[in-house]
């Protein structure tokens, strides 16, 4: 299923609803979800974009379908089919005009978590979320700019503990080290969308949308320099273990049990 989107009040709802997959995405759904970006930054009358799941995930990163259909492509193909998209993510999400926000309502995995570490405020649903950047365990290199984002956000030493052993991050230590902003105490995912909805519009209320457009390019100027530009040595650097078929074999072992993991 694809991402789709509604509009309440100030806040531009896009929701990631396919639980049979735990929303791990296609090629054609992260092209979906840029597109949507671009929508909700161009709406007249919103303040805030909001991006949430459905279903026991927010993400499980890149559909495993996907991947197999990448096996033995050039490194022009590569560049066009993953190289292209993963830049053109990164500069929907450092150059979004408007509030961007992430609900976390599960774990979250690999490239989509790589974005989520680019948004303006993170929530989790509960204490049973987790973000995980897998990359050594296929053999890939980090992607979407995690190398830098991480780094910043979470401290040196706790980023490279976490993405060179494939380690897991929990809904604590991720609020503790300030990348989530507040971990919800609820069960139904519905109901912490429908709350983080209405505590967004509550908390626009009074506030001028021309300031926080203004306050948050100067807030991230340095950072999104940083993020933009390693995201084009990481994406020239993934070509390569792309079209070594690095992930694509990686994968395979793990679907048949032959490797072990941490995904």
């Amino acid at each position: 299923m694809s991402p789709s989107y509604k509009i309440v009040n100030q806040v531009f709802v896009i929701v990631l609803d396919d639980p049979h997959t735990r929303n791990a995405l296609t090629i054609a759904q992260f092209v979906q979800l840029a597109e949507l970006l671009e929508l909700a930054d161009k709406h007249p009358h919103t303040t805030a974009t909001l991006v949430v799941g459905r279903g026991p995930m927010f993400s499980a990163g890149a559909n495993i379908k996907t991947v197999a259909q990448l096996k033995n492509k050039t490194s022009s193909e590569i560049l066009s089919e993953i190289g292209a998209k993963n830049l053109c993510l990164v500069h929907l999400f450092t150059s979004h005009r408007k509030l961007l926000v992430v609900g976390l309502n599960g774990p979250v995995i690999g490239l989509t978590a790589s974005l989520v570490a680019l948004a303006d405020l993170v929530y989790a649903q509960n204490h049973k979320v987790f973000m995980s950047f897998p990359f050594t365990n296929i053999g890939l290199t980090t992607e979407c700019a995690a190398a830098v984002s991480l780094p910043q956000r979470l401290g040196l030493s706790t980023a490279l503990e976490h993405v060179l052993l494939a380690k897991p991050l929990s809904a604590a230590k991720l609020h503790a080290l300030g990348l989530v902003n507040r971990v919800f105490d609820l069960d139904d995912c519905d109901q912490f969308n429908e709350q983080l909805t209405k505590m967004l519009n509550k908390e626009l209320v009074g506030l001028d949308r021309e300031s926080i457009f203004v306050n948050k390019r100067l807030m991230r100027h340095t950072f999104d320099t940083q993020v933009r530009a390693q995201a084009l040595q990481e994406t020239m650097s993934g070509v390569a273990d792309w079209t070594a078929n690095k992930p694509q074999t990686a994968f395979d072992e793990i679907v048949a049990g032959k490797r072990r993991h941490k995904l």
